[in-house]
């Protein structure tokens, strides 16, 4: 089988974590994020990969940006067989009372609409391929809500409930759809979080930082290359009976 795939927010965290793990494992990609910065992460993931690997840096939460990422897809030729949806952003740390609707549609495009467009785009390319996946990158905080997080949570929440319904739907072709949903891991989007926190709350960094991780039975915050390493396990051989499932890699911070 053919083993291109896509992956969006390559330049976080996660995204190039991904990219690297998937380019390790012999697929070829097409790697997209908002920044150009995701050109040269592709530059650099591809140097030692089997597959080829291209960067396009496109907003996925528009058709235009959409359509860029299928024609760089085109051009790798074969099916498509992996839709790996990482991007996602956080919100402006802040009370629902606070919150400006603005912002509020501002996660809804990036964590929720840009998941649709793609999932809608790609569809016809991966039922061609008789055997591909979708994986999500939902969050810990989408399995309950969190002050402060009132859109963050409800944007995560509703990329949860997306997987299953299109899970749902396309398990008849042979489409598996599952979502990761991390919890705390060491990324500049986290700590970023955290000092936007310990802001509102008239605290320190530090003493926040201490507070959540407190929370973590296993103590510490998730590198990105452990989230990846659930993603490509979703999209490998080895998870051909999983569809509709959301798995926890978060440490234990919420049982589920």
């Amino acid at each position: 089988m053919d083993r291109i795939g896509i992956i969006t927010g390559a330049a976080g965290g996660v995204g190039r974590a991904a990219a690297e793990r998937f380019a390790r494992d012999g697929w070829s990609l097409v790697l997209t994020d908002i920044t150009a910065a995701v050109m040269a992460i592709a530059d650099e993931v591809g140097r030692d990969a089997k597959g080829r690997v291209i960067g396009v840096a496109a907003d996925i939460s528009g058709s235009t940006g959409v359509e860029a990422i299928d024609a760089a897809v085109r051009s790798l030729g074969g099916h498509l067989t992996f839709l790996g949806l990482v991007a996602g952003t956080l919100q402006q740390v802040v009370s629902i009372e606070a919150l400006d609707m603005d912002e509020w549609d501002r996660v809804m495009s990036v964590n929720l609409r840009a998941n649709v467009l793609m999932i809608k785009r790609f569809i016809p390319a991966l039922r061609q391929a008789r055997g591909a996946s979708i994986v999500t990158v939902s969050s810990w905080f989408g399995h309950s809500g969190h002050g402060m997080f009132s859109a963050y949570c409800a944007s995560k929440a509703g990329l949860i409930s997306l997987t299953q319904s299109v899970a749902a739907e396309l398990a008849v072709d042979r489409i598996r759809v599952n979502s990761v949903a991390p919890g705390n891991i060491a990324t500049p989007m986290h700590f970023t979080a955290l000092r936007e926190e310990a802001d509102q709350r008239g605290t320190s960094f530090e003493a926040i930082k201490q507070a959540e991780w407190d929370k973590i039975p296993l103590g510490r915050a998730a590198e990105p290359a452990e989230i990846a390493a659930a993603i490509a396990f979703l999209a490998s051989p080895d998870s051909t009976y999983i569809t509709g499932a959301t798995i926890d890699v978060n440490g234990g911070v919420l049982f589920s």
